[in-house]
């Protein structure tokens, strides 16, 4: 993801040199603006709203199954910053580099199950291989941080085929190559059965 002069006004060069070097020394972009999902498409059987200024992902008890909230833009090189919040037992996940396409709720309609596809970087602090920092299905995370039931910092990087987690500021994960060099970002609501856990994110943006 790049931020160029040209996404300022044109209206005199003056104008937009001073936009780029504002733009410039923000540094940043925020993806989510705490009041609403515009910019944000949802996938799949999960039920997403805005509360308290924060995404809040649940199951939809009606239509069980997971459910994913995504980015409608697509990016390369980005480093996401957020914070996220899971309930107890609860399971969920961030998506990166994950080309916008048909999804579904099973199989490779799944996001981060067919080829060329991005991965999944988990949330869960549950027993198994996939806890949060996890590349689902592909790396560990080196060590498990943070805990349920409270905002955690979660930091995601893509450079080129390389991809670093933190969380809480320790790097977890170190993974390469990602099969996918440009997608979306998204979220996801876990399980098949109906639920009552919940997740929550904010403060989300790319550096």
């Amino acid at each position: 993801m790049r931020l160029t002069a040209s996404k300022c006004g044109r209206r005199e060069f003056l104008a937009v040199a001073g936009c780029a070097l504002l733009t410039s020394a923000a540094g940043e972009r925020r993806l989510f603006d705490g009041a609403s999902l515009d910019g944000w498409v949802r996938a799949g059987n999960g039920l997403w709203t805005v509360q308290d200024n924060a995404i809040v992902g649940r199951s939809n008890h009606q239509q069980p199954g997971p459910g994913y909230l995504f980015t409608d833009s697509e990016f390369d090189d980005f480093d996401l910053q957020l914070e996220f919040w899971i309930s107890k037992s609860g399971n969920s996940g961030v998506y990166v580099r994950q080309p916008l396409r048909q999804f579904g709720i099973e199989g490779d309609q799944r996001p981060a199950h067919s080829p060329g596809d991005g991965v999944e970087i988990q949330i869960s602090y549950k027993a198994g291989n996939n806890v949060t920092g996890a590349v689902y299905d592909r790396q560990k995370a080196t060590r498990l941080v943070g805990a349920e039931e409270r905002w955690n910092a979660f930091r995601i990087e893509c450079r080129g085929p390389r991809l670093r987690v933190w969380v809480d500021g320790t790097l977890v994960n170190d993974f390469s190559p990602l099969a996918s060099r440009k997608g979306a970002i998204g979220f996801q609501v876990h399980g098949g059965k109906p639920h009552d856990h919940v997740v929550r994110f904010r403060n989300i943006r790319l550096a």
